[in-house]
Protein backbone atom coordinates (compact mmCIF):
# COMPACT_ATOMS: atom_id res chain seq x y z
CA UNK A 1 0.00 0.00 0.00
CA UNK A 2 1.36 3.42 -0.83
CA UNK A 3 2.00 5.75 2.09
CA UNK A 4 1.10 9.44 0.91
CA UNK A 5 1.67 11.28 3.30
CA UNK A 6 4.85 9.48 3.78
CA UNK A 7 5.99 10.63 0.43
CA UNK A 8 4.73 14.08 0.71
CA UNK A 9 6.77 14.30 3.95
CA UNK A 10 10.56 12.97 2.21
CA UNK A 11 10.02 15.05 -1.05
CA UNK A 12 11.37 18.68 -0.84
CA UNK A 13 9.28 19.69 -3.71
CA UNK A 14 12.17 23.16 -4.37
CA UNK A 15 14.84 20.52 -5.21
CA UNK A 16 11.99 18.56 -6.81
CA UNK A 17 10.35 21.41 -9.15
CA UNK A 18 14.17 22.38 -9.97
CA UNK A 19 15.26 19.31 -11.33
CA UNK A 20 12.30 20.11 -14.23
CA UNK A 21 12.32 23.99 -14.28
CA UNK A 22 16.30 24.94 -13.82
CA UNK A 23 17.14 27.10 -12.00
CA UNK A 24 15.02 29.66 -10.31
CA UNK A 25 14.78 33.55 -10.49
CA UNK A 26 15.05 33.50 -6.70
CA UNK A 27 15.55 30.88 -3.53
CA UNK A 28 15.91 31.40 -0.09
CA UNK A 29 15.55 29.06 2.73
CA UNK A 30 11.88 28.96 2.44
CA UNK A 31 11.35 29.56 -1.03
CA UNK A 32 12.08 29.46 -4.90
CA UNK A 33 10.42 31.95 -7.32
CA UNK A 34 10.01 31.25 -11.39
CA UNK A 35 7.71 32.67 -14.02
CA UNK A 36 4.80 30.11 -13.83
CA UNK A 37 5.20 27.25 -15.89
CA UNK A 38 1.71 26.22 -16.38
CA UNK A 39 0.24 29.80 -17.74
CA UNK A 40 2.95 30.28 -19.83
CA UNK A 41 3.61 33.82 -17.94
CA UNK A 42 5.95 36.34 -19.28
CA UNK A 43 5.89 39.35 -17.26
CA UNK A 44 6.93 38.45 -13.20
CA UNK A 45 7.78 35.71 -11.15
CA UNK A 46 4.48 34.35 -9.74
CA UNK A 47 5.38 30.82 -9.43
CA UNK A 48 6.16 29.91 -6.02
CA UNK A 49 7.54 26.75 -4.55
CA UNK A 50 8.13 25.90 -0.73
CA UNK A 51 9.68 23.41 1.22
CA UNK A 52 5.86 21.31 1.19
CA UNK A 53 3.89 23.00 -1.39
CA UNK A 54 3.94 25.32 -4.66
CA UNK A 55 1.18 27.85 -5.79
CA UNK A 56 0.70 30.65 -8.45
CA UNK A 57 -0.20 33.67 -7.21
CA UNK A 58 -0.80 34.78 -10.83
CA UNK A 59 -3.33 34.01 -13.50
CA UNK A 60 -3.72 30.49 -13.01
CA UNK A 61 -3.75 30.46 -9.36
CA UNK A 62 -3.11 26.50 -9.27
CA UNK A 63 -1.19 24.86 -6.74
CA UNK A 64 -0.77 21.74 -5.03
CA UNK A 65 1.81 19.15 -3.40
CA UNK A 66 5.07 17.06 -4.68
CA UNK A 67 2.30 14.65 -5.90
CA UNK A 68 0.11 16.86 -7.54
CA UNK A 69 3.25 18.28 -9.43
CA UNK A 70 4.55 14.99 -11.10
CA UNK A 71 0.68 14.64 -11.95
CA UNK A 72 0.75 17.95 -13.71
CA UNK A 73 4.16 18.72 -15.18
CA UNK A 74 4.37 15.03 -16.56
CA UNK A 75 1.09 13.84 -17.40
CA UNK A 76 0.55 11.24 -14.94
CA UNK A 77 -1.62 9.65 -13.15
CA UNK A 78 -1.92 9.82 -9.44
CA UNK A 79 -0.09 6.10 -8.60
CA UNK A 80 2.31 6.42 -11.16
CA UNK A 81 3.70 9.81 -9.38
CA UNK A 82 3.50 8.01 -6.07
CA UNK A 83 5.37 5.69 -7.57
CA UNK A 84 7.61 8.10 -8.92
CA UNK A 85 7.78 9.83 -5.63
CA UNK A 86 8.45 6.93 -3.66
CA UNK A 87 11.45 4.84 -5.94
CA UNK A 88 14.38 6.17 -3.96
CA UNK A 89 16.16 8.63 -6.55
CA UNK A 90 14.76 12.29 -5.82
CA UNK A 91 15.82 14.87 -3.92
CA UNK A 92 14.69 14.23 0.29
CA UNK A 93 14.56 16.35 3.04
CA UNK A 94 16.88 15.83 5.68
CA UNK A 95 14.08 16.41 8.37
CA UNK A 96 10.36 15.71 8.13
CA UNK A 97 8.53 18.97 7.16
CA UNK A 98 6.49 21.23 8.77
CA UNK A 99 3.66 23.29 7.70
CA UNK A 100 3.99 26.88 7.82
CA UNK A 101 1.87 28.99 9.57
CA UNK A 102 1.79 31.18 6.97
CA UNK A 103 0.92 28.92 3.93
CA UNK A 104 -0.56 31.08 1.73
CA UNK A 105 -3.17 30.52 -0.27
CA UNK A 106 -4.74 29.63 3.45
CA UNK A 107 -6.57 26.59 3.42
CA UNK A 108 -10.73 27.25 3.49
CA UNK A 109 -11.71 26.85 6.92
CA UNK A 110 -15.45 26.64 8.66
CA UNK A 111 -17.06 28.45 10.60
CA UNK A 112 -16.68 28.45 14.37
CA UNK A 113 -18.16 25.92 16.60
CA UNK A 114 -20.46 28.39 17.74
CA UNK A 115 -21.72 29.18 14.73
CA UNK A 116 -21.95 25.70 13.36
CA UNK A 117 -24.16 24.81 16.51
CA UNK A 118 -26.35 27.53 16.01
CA UNK A 119 -26.65 26.45 12.02
CA UNK A 120 -27.21 22.61 12.81
CA UNK A 121 -30.18 23.59 15.16
CA UNK A 122 -31.76 25.73 11.92
CA UNK A 123 -30.80 22.75 9.62
CA UNK A 124 -32.93 20.26 11.92
CA UNK A 125 -35.69 23.15 12.95
CA UNK A 126 -35.73 23.18 8.54
CA UNK A 127 -35.62 19.58 8.05
CA UNK A 128 -38.83 19.05 10.60
CA UNK A 129 -40.95 22.14 9.06
CA UNK A 130 -40.41 20.74 5.11
CA UNK A 131 -41.62 17.08 6.44
CA UNK A 132 -44.46 18.69 8.56
CA UNK A 133 -47.84 20.69 7.49
CA UNK A 134 -46.37 23.96 6.87
CA UNK A 135 -43.46 22.20 4.64
CA UNK A 136 -46.12 20.74 2.24
CA UNK A 137 -45.62 23.36 -0.46
CA UNK A 138 -41.78 23.10 -0.71
CA UNK A 139 -41.79 19.38 -0.31
CA UNK A 140 -44.15 19.61 -3.39
CA UNK A 141 -41.62 21.54 -5.38
CA UNK A 142 -38.52 19.44 -4.64
CA UNK A 143 -40.49 16.23 -5.80
CA UNK A 144 -42.26 17.88 -8.16
CA UNK A 145 -40.39 20.79 -10.32
CA UNK A 146 -37.05 18.89 -9.60
CA UNK A 147 -37.49 15.34 -9.53
CA UNK A 148 -35.74 14.41 -6.51
CA UNK A 149 -37.13 11.52 -4.37
CA UNK A 150 -37.64 11.55 -0.36
CA UNK A 151 -34.37 8.88 -0.22
CA UNK A 152 -32.01 12.22 -1.63
CA UNK A 153 -33.87 14.77 -0.26
CA UNK A 154 -33.48 12.95 3.45
CA UNK A 155 -29.58 12.07 2.74
CA UNK A 156 -29.16 15.78 1.86
CA UNK A 157 -30.81 17.03 4.90
CA UNK A 158 -33.11 19.78 2.94
CA UNK A 159 -35.36 21.74 4.68
CA UNK A 160 -37.81 24.45 4.62
CA UNK A 161 -38.05 27.85 6.40
CA UNK A 162 -41.62 28.69 6.04
CA UNK A 163 -42.63 32.92 4.70
CA UNK A 164 -42.61 35.31 1.96
CA UNK A 165 -39.57 34.89 -0.09
CA UNK A 166 -38.65 38.69 0.75
CA UNK A 167 -38.65 37.85 4.43
CA UNK A 168 -35.48 36.83 6.49
CA UNK A 169 -36.34 35.86 10.44
CA UNK A 170 -33.84 35.45 12.83
CA UNK A 171 -33.17 32.07 14.20
CA UNK A 172 -31.27 30.81 17.21
CA UNK A 173 -29.56 34.17 16.40
CA UNK A 174 -29.10 34.13 12.82
CA UNK A 175 -30.54 35.27 10.27
CA UNK A 176 -32.14 33.12 7.66
CA UNK A 177 -33.91 34.20 4.87
CA UNK A 178 -37.02 31.85 3.86
CA UNK A 179 -37.07 28.84 1.24
CA UNK A 180 -35.45 25.88 0.65
CA UNK A 181 -32.40 25.31 2.88
CA UNK A 182 -29.55 23.38 1.91
CA UNK A 183 -27.24 22.39 4.31
CA UNK A 184 -23.51 22.57 3.71
CA UNK A 185 -21.44 20.10 4.94
CA UNK A 186 -17.85 18.73 4.22
CA UNK A 187 -15.25 17.19 6.26
CA UNK A 188 -18.36 16.10 8.82
CA UNK A 189 -18.78 19.49 9.45
CA UNK A 190 -21.29 22.43 8.29
CA UNK A 191 -19.64 25.36 6.50
CA UNK A 192 -23.03 27.37 5.43
CA UNK A 193 -27.13 26.95 4.60
CA UNK A 194 -28.08 28.19 1.52
CA UNK A 195 -31.68 29.18 0.90
CA UNK A 196 -33.49 29.06 -2.19
CA UNK A 197 -36.25 31.12 -2.12
CA UNK A 198 -39.69 30.90 -4.17
CA UNK A 199 -39.44 34.11 -6.25
CA UNK A 200 -37.03 37.25 -6.59
CA UNK A 201 -34.08 38.37 -8.29
CA UNK A 202 -31.32 36.85 -6.28
CA UNK A 203 -33.27 33.49 -5.70
CA UNK A 204 -30.38 31.83 -3.75
CA UNK A 205 -29.16 33.56 -0.23
CA UNK A 206 -27.39 32.36 2.82
CA UNK A 207 -28.11 32.47 6.85
CA UNK A 208 -25.51 34.66 7.94
CA UNK A 209 -21.93 33.77 9.34
CA UNK A 210 -21.42 30.67 6.90
CA UNK A 211 -18.34 30.43 4.78
CA UNK A 212 -18.63 27.96 1.75
CA UNK A 213 -16.27 30.19 -0.44
CA UNK A 214 -14.32 27.85 -1.93
CA UNK A 215 -15.70 24.47 -0.35
CA UNK A 216 -17.37 21.69 -2.55
CA UNK A 217 -20.87 20.98 -1.77
CA UNK A 218 -21.07 16.93 -1.33
CA UNK A 219 -17.45 16.97 -1.03
CA UNK A 220 -17.70 14.12 1.74
CA UNK A 221 -19.37 11.74 -1.06
CA UNK A 222 -16.44 11.63 -3.34
CA UNK A 223 -15.47 7.85 -4.23
CA UNK A 224 -11.48 7.70 -4.52
CA UNK A 225 -10.80 6.19 -7.96
CA UNK A 226 -14.58 6.84 -9.55
CA UNK A 227 -14.69 9.44 -12.46
CA UNK A 228 -15.92 13.11 -10.70
CA UNK A 229 -18.55 15.36 -12.20
CA UNK A 230 -18.47 18.60 -11.01
CA UNK A 231 -21.93 20.85 -11.16
CA UNK A 232 -22.41 24.58 -10.97
CA UNK A 233 -25.76 23.90 -8.83
CA UNK A 234 -26.55 21.67 -6.10
CA UNK A 235 -30.13 20.37 -7.67
CA UNK A 236 -27.64 18.84 -10.07
CA UNK A 237 -25.50 17.67 -8.17
CA UNK A 238 -28.81 15.75 -6.00
CA UNK A 239 -29.74 14.60 -9.40
CA UNK A 240 -26.72 12.96 -10.40
CA UNK A 241 -26.27 11.57 -7.25
CA UNK A 242 -30.00 10.21 -7.18
CA UNK A 243 -29.61 8.78 -10.59
CA UNK A 244 -26.01 7.34 -11.54
CA UNK A 245 -23.96 7.56 -7.95
CA UNK A 246 -22.67 3.90 -9.11
CA UNK A 247 -21.17 5.91 -12.15
CA UNK A 248 -19.53 9.04 -10.51
CA UNK A 249 -18.98 10.83 -7.92
CA UNK A 250 -20.72 14.66 -7.77
CA UNK A 251 -19.89 17.69 -6.32
CA UNK A 252 -20.89 21.24 -6.93
CA UNK A 253 -19.53 24.64 -6.35
CA UNK A 254 -22.96 26.31 -5.88
CA UNK A 255 -22.50 29.29 -8.21
CA UNK A 256 -20.27 30.65 -11.23
CA UNK A 257 -19.11 32.82 -8.74
CA UNK A 258 -17.58 30.45 -6.54
CA UNK A 259 -15.43 28.73 -9.16
CA UNK A 260 -11.99 28.96 -7.12
CA UNK A 261 -11.88 25.95 -5.29
CA UNK A 262 -9.60 25.64 -2.24
CA UNK A 263 -6.38 23.73 -1.92
CA UNK A 264 -8.07 22.00 0.56
CA UNK A 265 -9.95 19.63 -1.33
CA UNK A 266 -7.50 19.04 -3.93
CA UNK A 267 -6.73 15.96 -2.44
CA UNK A 268 -10.11 14.72 -3.31
CA UNK A 269 -9.95 16.00 -6.89
CA UNK A 270 -6.46 13.86 -7.73
CA UNK A 271 -7.93 11.00 -6.50
CA UNK A 272 -10.50 10.85 -9.60
CA UNK A 273 -9.54 9.74 -12.91
CA UNK A 274 -11.07 12.43 -15.09
CA UNK A 275 -13.12 15.17 -13.82
CA UNK A 276 -16.46 15.96 -15.93
CA UNK A 277 -17.46 19.74 -15.49
CA UNK A 278 -20.67 21.05 -16.25
CA UNK A 279 -21.17 24.73 -15.64
CA UNK A 280 -24.53 26.61 -17.37
CA UNK A 281 -23.84 28.12 -20.70
CA UNK A 282 -23.58 31.77 -19.56
CA UNK A 283 -20.77 34.25 -19.39
CA UNK A 284 -20.36 33.79 -15.84
CA UNK A 285 -20.43 29.35 -16.63
CA UNK A 286 -17.80 29.76 -19.42
CA UNK A 287 -15.03 31.69 -16.53
CA UNK A 288 -15.78 29.22 -13.97
CA UNK A 289 -15.12 26.35 -16.88
CA UNK A 290 -11.39 28.32 -17.82
CA UNK A 291 -11.03 28.52 -14.25
CA UNK A 292 -11.66 25.21 -13.23
CA UNK A 293 -9.69 23.80 -16.18
CA UNK A 294 -7.00 25.44 -14.60
CA UNK A 295 -6.74 22.79 -11.75
CA UNK A 296 -6.20 19.83 -13.59
CA UNK A 297 -5.62 18.22 -17.74
CA UNK A 298 -8.55 15.71 -16.04
CA UNK A 299 -10.84 18.39 -15.98
CA UNK A 300 -13.19 18.33 -19.17
CA UNK A 301 -16.59 20.41 -20.17
CA UNK A 302 -19.54 18.53 -21.04
CA UNK A 303 -22.74 19.13 -22.79
CA UNK A 304 -26.15 18.52 -21.77
CA UNK A 305 -28.46 16.79 -24.95
CA UNK A 306 -31.10 19.27 -24.27
CA UNK A 307 -32.66 21.51 -21.28
CA UNK A 308 -29.98 24.50 -19.61
CA UNK A 309 -28.74 22.12 -17.32
CA UNK A 310 -28.28 18.86 -15.79
CA UNK A 311 -31.72 18.64 -13.33
CA UNK A 312 -33.54 20.23 -16.43
CA UNK A 313 -32.42 17.91 -19.13
CA UNK A 314 -33.66 14.69 -16.31
CA UNK A 315 -37.22 16.45 -16.10
CA UNK A 316 -37.43 16.33 -19.57
CA UNK A 317 -36.37 12.91 -20.48
CA UNK A 318 -36.41 9.82 -18.80
CA UNK A 319 -34.03 8.30 -15.68
CA UNK A 320 -32.27 5.73 -18.61
CA UNK A 321 -31.40 9.03 -20.67
CA UNK A 322 -29.63 10.58 -17.85
CA UNK A 323 -27.69 7.31 -17.50
CA UNK A 324 -27.18 7.12 -20.92
CA UNK A 325 -25.81 10.43 -21.62
CA UNK A 326 -23.41 10.02 -18.16
CA UNK A 327 -22.32 6.93 -19.70
CA UNK A 328 -21.59 8.69 -22.87
CA UNK A 329 -19.19 11.59 -21.63
CA UNK A 330 -17.10 8.70 -19.94
CA UNK A 331 -17.00 6.59 -23.20
CA UNK A 332 -15.23 9.50 -24.88
CA UNK A 333 -13.09 10.06 -22.23
CA UNK A 334 -12.34 5.99 -22.84
CA UNK A 335 -13.22 5.34 -19.05
CA UNK A 336 -15.03 2.24 -17.72
CA UNK A 337 -18.58 2.65 -17.94
CA UNK A 338 -21.47 0.65 -16.95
Amino acid sequence: MIDVERIKQNIDCRDLIERDLGKPKYRSHKYSTYKCPLHNEEKGYSFVVYEDHWVCFGKCGYGGDAISWLMEWHNVSFHEACERLSSGDLPKLQQPMHTSKNRVPALSEPPDAEWRSRAEEIVKHAELNLWGEQGKRGLEYLKAQRGLTENIILEARLGYIPGSYWEWKTIYDLTVPCGITIPWYADQMLWGVKVRRAAGQQRYQQVSGGNIKGCLYLADTIQPGLSLMITEGEFDALTVRQVASDLVSVASIGSAANKNINLRWFSKLITAPSILLRMDEDQAGLMAVEQIRELSQAVKWIHVPRGKDINDFFLQCKKADLIKWINHCLKILQLPAT
